[in-house]
C-alpha cells in the first residue's frame, strides 16, 4: 500500500504564493541589442492617453502604434549610447514633472499621482517619460537641426502667405513677414529635420535587426 504524503493546509499556502505572484515581463520585439518587452508597450499607450486627457486603447492596432514608437525610440537610444550623447538627470526630470504639475494641476502632486493611479501609471513612470521625450528632441536639434540649410526668402514668404497672413486670429490684424521671419525660419527648420529624421528612421530600421518575439505586432 502506497502512503499518502500530505501537508498542512499553511504549508500549501506558503507553497503556492510565490508560484503565483510571479509576473513575467515578456520580451516583445528586439532592436539590436535592446528589448521592448510587452508592459513597455502598455505603459506606452497609458502614457499617451495620459497626456491627450483620453482613455488607454488596449488594441491590438493601439499596441502596434505603441510598438513602432518604441522601436524609433530604442534606435535613438542606440545612437546616443554610441555617441555619448549627455541625457536628462534626475534632477531635470524632477523639476520637468513639477512644472507640468504647475501647469495641468494647479501645482497639486496628490492631483497628478491620483490621475496616474487611475490608469495604472505612477509619477516615476511620468518623470521617465518626460525625459525620454527631453532626450528626443535633443537628438533631433544637435544630430540634424545644424545641418538643416536657412530657408529662403521665398520659403519664408510662401509660408508668411499660406498660414500668417490668411489667418489672422479672430479681431486681430497679423503680424508683419519682418516680425514673423524669425519664426517661420524656425518652423521650416524644425520641419526639414523632422523629414530627416524620418529618412535616418528609415535607414537604421533598414540595417538593425529587429525581432518581433510577439508576431502579431509586425
Amino acid at each position: 500500500m502506497r502512503m499518502r504524503l500530505t501537508f498542512p493546509a499553511c504549508l500549501l499556502v506558503a507553497i503556492a504564493i510565490p508560484v503565483s505572484a510571479v509576473i513575467v515581463d515578456r520580451s516583445a520585439i528586439t532592436v539590436g541589442n535592446k528589448v521592448i518587452t510587452d508592459s513597455e508597450i502598455v505603459r506606452r499607450i497609458r502614457l499617451a492617453a495620459f497626456q491627450n486627457g483620453a482613455a488607454p486603447d488596449l488594441s491590438l492596432a493601439a499596441r502596434r502604434e505603441a510598438a513602432q514608437r518604441l522601436i524609433d525610440l530604442k534606435l535613438v537610444e542606440r545612437e546616443m549610447d554610441v555617441g555619448n550623447y549627455a541625457r536628462e538627470s534626475p534632477a531635470q526630470a524632477a523639476e520637468q514633472v513639477s512644472a507640468f504639475t504647475a501647469d495641468h494641476y494647479k501645482g497639486s502632486a496628490e492631483a497628478v499621482r491620483q490621475a496616474l493611479a487611475a490608469i495604472d501609471l505612477t509619477p516615476a513612470d511620468l518623470q521617465a517619460d518626460l525625459a525620454e521625450q527631453t532626450d528626443f528632441e535633443a537628438f533631433i536639434e544637435l544630430r540634424f537641426l545644424p545641418a538643416v540649410a536657412q530657408a529662403s526668402d521665398q520659403e519664408v514668404e510662401e509660408y508668411y502667405r499660406n498660414h500668417i497672413a490668411s489667418a489672422p486670429k479672430l479681431g486681430e490684424k497679423p503680424p508683419s513677414l519682418a516680425d514673423s521671419r524669425a519664426n517661420i525660419e524656425r518652423i521650416l527648420a524644425n520641419e526639414r529635420a523632422d523629414l530627416d529624421l524620418d529618412a535616418w528612421l528609415r535607414d537604421q530600421r533598414a540595417h538593425v535587426r529587429i525581432t518581433y518575439l510577439e508576431s502579431a505586432l509586425q
